[in-house]
């Protein structure tokens, strides 16, 4: 019985989507279609981070999507291949990001390049979890009381301040759970 327990420990353990909860990296999904809203397979989908310009790149499966993981968090420009070169400039991706782009090829010369400045926000669709990202501009044009950063954990959505004795720290409580 120890013996069963122990494996069943090691299995829960090792499972990819608790393993991948501990990741720093981004993730980009997405489905390609023609104008007629039919999806399309084997489209190359591209995302070149701006500050290296490194190319992470995929290709869309039978269903017409596709999926770029373990994307280091920073600025992509994500393009398309195809019937016209389509470009998604100035995507930011921050740590554990799982954000859904979908791509409509149009008809015209493959020499063609469409650049979208604006669309639909990207949404996260794979996950519920609610989450805050505090870049470095922000601490520095923030005005932090004894520049102390763990007064940043209050700008979190369901973070609230727990009482605590006479002369102890305050602690935090996020979305009800214990402060200690």
């Amino acid at each position: 019985m120890r013996r069963a327990s122990a494996l069943l420990l090691l299995f829960l353990l090792s499972y990819p989507p608790a393993l991948r909860a501990q990741s720093t990296n981004a993730a980009l999904s997405g489905r390609v279609t023609d104008p007629s809203h039919t999806l399309i397979a084997d489209a190359k989908i591209s995302a070149i981070c701006t500050g290296t310009n490194f190319r992470y790149e995929t290709t869309t499966n039978n269903s017409g999507d596709c999926y770029l993981t373990n994307l280091p968090p920073g600025l992509y420009q994500i393009e398309k291949s195809g019937f016209k070169k389509s470009i998604k400039p100035d995507v930011t991706l921050h740590v554990q990001d799982a954000i859904e782009i979908d791509f409509e090829m149009t008809l015209g010369s493959t020499s063609e390049t469409v650049t979208v400045q604006s669309g639909a926000p990207l949404v996260n669709t794979e996950s519920a979890t609610v989450s805050t990202v505090i870049d470095q501009t922000f601490v520095d044009n923030f005005p932090l009381n004894g520049r102390s950063f763990q007064t940043l954990i209050m700008l979190t959505p369901g973070v609230v301040v727990t009482a605590t004795a006479y002369g102890d720290q305050g602690q935090s409580s996020v979305n009800g759970a214990d402060g200690s």
